[in-house]
């Protein structure tokens, strides 16, 4: 597949990182000298100078012959005409990021007339991401596949739980339950029954909901709901994850630097309290009550604030923490540190645009470990090697695993026997840099 990425920031690079490691043809258009450097330093794609307005430049591109457009510019308004430009030389499909509520929302645009077949919104994406942390009650980042019937957990082991120091044949799991795989000193493990797990490992564990809901509660790592929540940094995703919860009948305080934010939020969200306030400043954490607040969440353009505040207001007493990465290699370590969930805006749209270029036979994808991992969940194509032989037959990639199929209704965890069956919802642990091998064994 031929892909075309304009703007090369934050979104753009890890877009073409990655699917060049996927083996898809990719070329990127950036209007700055220097970015454009990096990408061809860095990443094995075309990397061409200029402005993706520019009907010369898409042409010099070869726009015509590319398959997907992807606009990630910081400019909406530059997004949506390369789309518009792009489907009027003859691109195949195209998506654009939009970021501007009011765009997104009150202007109520027809986005086949501009010729958008996807939008992306990082911020909101990022702000539904912790709405769900926050109103589903298992301690850490959680993923729920087949409409709810199957969770995955991702959740970092500390001194004082109860399974550190055991190996995993040792306990006493639920049924339809499995702990899929461990991150640990920066590489992924596909555990056994003598694999030990140890204080500092992220833990991914998989099973049915009510499976993973009672391992949560039994280890002590099932929560209460959330009444109350404090927000730091009233930007975008501030925003969004104030409306969200205001909507689900959460309280929420927003703290913010700038005082002309400040009232534009306290127009925009009447039902929530706006401080002006400097969020690092433990008095003014500690005059707000962060000590019997049920979530903190640090959501300000600087990670380190984020990661050291979210940290603060877990030590005055926070029950929940959460904090916003834009480096994907911060969140494994955050969540060792004492953060109970780190989200990286980024690497949730690149998993949005893979699933949208696979299709309806890719349900759901989670990328981890900085985007050296990802867990899938697919739909198994008649025809492909996966299906309709003994997992132990099948050619899969070094450090994979087939974690659980749903049929139906029933949820299985596989073993060495289990034959795949045709349109079975197939979940797999894997290297991000295995997934050709993957979509080929399964057919998506």
């Amino acid at each position: 597949m031929q892909v075309l990425i304009i703007g090369a920031g934050k979104v753009g690079f890890q877009l073409a990182a990655t699917l060049s490691r996927e083996s898809y043809n990719v070329t990127v258009i950036d209007k700055k000298h220097e970015v454009v450097d990096r990408v061809s330093e860095q990443l094995d794609v075309l990397a061409l100078h200029g402005t993706g307005v520019s009907a010369g430049l898409l042409k010099k591109a070869r726009v015509s012959t590319q398959d997907l457009l992807i606009a990630v510019t910081d400019s909406d308004e530059v997004n949506m005409i390369a789309c518009m430009t792009g489907k009027r030389l003859g691109v195949g499909r195209t998506v654009a990021r939009i970021r501007d509520p009011e765009y997104a929302e009150e202007l109520g645009f027809d986005k086949e007339d501009l010729g958008i077949d996807f939008i992306i919104n990082p911020e909101r994406a990022a702000a539904d991401e912790v709405t769900r942390l926050l109103t589903v009650s298992v301690a850490g980042h959680v993923e729920d596949l087949a409409s709810g019937r199957v969770r995955m957990v991702e959740m970092s082991l500390d001194e004082g739980v109860d399974i550190v120091g055991k190996e995993i044949g040792e306990l006493a799991l639920p049924d339809s339950f499995l702990i899929a795989a461990i991150a640990r000193d920066g590489r992924v493990i596909i555990p056994r029954g003598d694999t030990k797990l140890c204080a500092g490992d992220i833990i991914y564990v998989i099973g049915k909901s009510k499976s993973v809901d009672e391992f949560f509660s039994a280890i002590g790592k099932y929560k209460p709901g959330i009444r109350k929540v404090m927000i730091l940094g009233g930007g975008r995703i501030g925003y969004y994850l104030a409306r969200n919860l205001v909507s689900r009948g959460i309280r929420v305080k927003i703290i913010e630097k700038d005082p002309f934010r400040c009232e534009e939020l306290a127009e925009a969200l009447p039902d929530v309290l706006v401080l002006n306030g400097d969020g690092t400043d433990i008095d003014l954490l500690k005059s707000e009550n962060v000590t019997t607040t049920d979530a903190f969440v640090a959501v300000t353009g600087y990670d380190e604030e984020n990661l050291l505040t979210a940290l603060l207001a877990k030590r005055l007493g926070a029950k929940k923490v959460i904090a916003k990465v834009s480096r994907p290699s911060y969140a494994p370590m955050a969540e060792t540190i004492g953060v109970d969930a780190a989200i990286s805006p980024r690497l949730i749209i690149t998993g949005d645009i893979l699933r949208f270029i696979r299709g309806g036979k890719l349900l759901s994808l989670f990328i981890f470990l900085g985007g050296q991992a990802e867990m899938l969940e697919c739909i198994a194509q008649p025809s492909s090697p996966g299906v309709g032989r003994p997992l132990a037959q099948v050619d899969l990639p070094p450090n994979t695993l087939v974690a659980t199929v749903i049929r139906g209704n029933e949820v299985i965890i596989p073993r060495g026997n289990t034959v795949i069956r045709p349109y079975d919802r197939v979940v797999i642990f894997a290297p991000v840099a295995e997934s050709p091998k993957i979509a080929k064994t399964f057919g998506i």
